[in-house]
């Protein structure tokens, strides 16, 4: 299984992420849920790529 996880920044709402992932047969492994980032409150769905690292969409409710 993967040894890292990291976090990116969707520029889309939080159903758009879903949807993506449903469109390609990827199940989320956590969320989504709300969550303390680096720039405040946002909302993270968790999956696993490929190789199984935990990959984090975050979306932020006001862009700054």
């Amino acid at each position: 299984m993967g040894g890292a996880d990291f976090c990116l920044e969707w520029e889309g709402t939080v159903q758009q992420v879903l949807d993506l992932l449903e469109d390609h047969g990827v199940a989320p492994e956590v969320g989504p849920a709300t969550r303390t980032c680096a720039r405040g409150p946002s909302t993270s769905v968790y999956f696993r790529d490929p190789d199984g690292n935990l990959v984090e969409f975050t979306v932020y409710e006001q862009r700054t």
